[in-house]
């Protein structure tokens, strides 16, 4: 009886030895760095062009009211379909961002810009041309070298149609309020591809959806 008490007792005391080693290693021990996501630029480009989207759509959507004042028609839908177009592209580039394990948040402050339906297309031109010049596909660049060609088809979708923005609101602006309303859009609902109804494909170049689900502005 007596050895075994004694047993109990060195077991004991070998286990509270083990506990409050363990206690001192883990205290003394330096702090494990965070291991770096491997797709740190590729997210940030993703948010960037999130943000960018999330704020056309916005201006977009407030060009259009103003268009709509002005008995704008053309105009006015041009400037819906891009804003639904530019919240397709957030949500995709959203989507991608979760799937690569970050997380996005919206602007909360937009700046809205007045002035009248040529001033906002032209405006908007400039802004397009510009991004466009500035980014010269650096980022689908960054997303190709890291061998992400799934994020590097989100960004390539997003910078495509960006330049059909610019063209169609050129040929907007060139024809002007006093020419004949003749202007249709229509938008493809999953990658937000945007049409001039007399350029209708049977399929979605960048995603292969059917023509019949498309938007019509």
């Amino acid at each position: 009886m007596m050895k075994l008490r004694l047993v109990l007792i060195l077991l004991l005391f070998a286990a509270s030895a083990g506990i409050l080693a363990w206690l001192y290693g883990a205290a003394t021990r330096p702090p494990r760095t965070a291991k770096a996501s491997p797709w740190t630029e590729t997210l940030a480009d993703l948010d960037a062009c999130c943000r960018r989207k999330h704020v056309k759509s916005v201006l977009y959507d407030n060009f259009a009211t103003i268009a709509a004042g002005e008995n704008r028609p053309e105009a006015e839908r041009l400037f819906r379909a891009m804003a639904y177009s530019e919240r397709l592209q957030e949500h995709n580039c959203a989507e991608a961002i979760l799937h690569l394990g970050g997380s996005y948040t919206p602007p909360v402050r937009i700046v809205l810009f007045g002035g009248t339906t040529d001033d906002n297309l032209e405006r908007s031109i400039a802004y397009e041309r510009r991004g466009l010049r500035e980014r010269h596909g650096a980022e689908i660049d960054r997303a190709m070298r890291k061998g992400n060609r799934y994020a590097a088809r989100i960004l390539v979708r997003a910078s495509a149609l960006d330049l059909r923005n610019a063209v169609l609101m050129e040929r907007c602006l060139h024809t002007g309020k006093h020419n004949p309303d003749s202007c249709r859009f229509f938008v493809c609902p999953e990658c937000g591809n945007i049409y001039a109804a007399e350029r209708l494909d049977y399929y979605c170049p960048l995603c292969f959806t059917g023509n019949e689900r498309f938007v019509q502005f």
